[in-house]
């Protein structure tokens, strides 16, 4: 560029040059710009390396340098580099599978999100007390017990609403006023008290009235 009295900052005349080379067949494979390595040296590089990487350290670039910019440089010389090899394949990762046996631990959970998808304020009490939740809305607040069954009775899921403990006993109709309950079918369920007061197991069969609607699948049935 400088012989020719150009500017060799200017890309419009770079452009320009190159075009010209090209029509008169002139070769310029060995200019290098600013860079510190020219095609012959790629071409050397790419054939005794496996990967990209390897090309760099073979041009002693830095790790950081672009390999985009040296594939492009490949590509628009014509140089093959279908012997690098392919990356590994990332093994697929293994999900964890959901288990009945946990639903106990995660009904409260699962109670609290219905409730919450159904535009309700959850709270949860602070110290030990009969209730697991606590729902509030515009008119009114209420004592949420949760239970879950994964137990059968016949055809019909069957429902333990007595107190934890060693001592089994119904709940009182002051401490609590809904039955949360979630089957094993992922089945949810919002029955009061007063429906039930008195019992120490539920036939699930006989509250479909109770049942709650499901929300586009979200907890779809097992």
């Amino acid at each position: 560029m400088r012989a020719l009295g150009l500017r060799a900052t200017s890309a419009g005349s770079k452009r320009s040059v190159q075009k010209h080379a090209d029509r008169l067949g002139a070769d310029y494979g060995h200019f290098t710009g600013n860079r510190t390595w020219d095609e012959n040296q790629l071409r050397h590089a790419i054939a005794e390396s496996r990967s990209w990487t390897g090309v760099q350290l073979k041009l002693g670039l830095s790790s950081g340098a672009s390999t985009s910019l040296l594939k492009g440089h490949a590509v628009r010389l014509g140089i093959d580099f279908s012997h690098f090899s392919a990356v590994s394949p990332v093994p697929a990762k293994e999900f964890p599978e959901p288990k009945l046996e946990y639903l106990r631990r995660a009904g409260g959970v699962m109670a609290a999100t219905w409730f919450i998808l159904c535009g309700r304020q959850i709270s949860w009490p602070l110290e030990p007390c009969r209730f697991d939740l606590i729902v509030h809305d515009d008119l009114e607040m209420r004592r949420v017990q949760v239970k879950t069954t994964t137990r059968k009775s016949g055809s019909s899921w069957l429902a333990e609403i007595t107190t934890s403990g060693r001592i089994k006993v119904p709940y009182d109709p002051d401490e609590i006023d809904d039955f949360f309950i979630i089957d094993g079918d992922l089945n949810f369920y919002l029955i009061p008290i007063e429906a039930v007061g008195g019992f120490g197991a539920l036939q699930l069969n006989a509250y479909r009235q109770y049942r709650l609607p499901r929300l586009h699948g979200l907890f779809a049935a097992a």
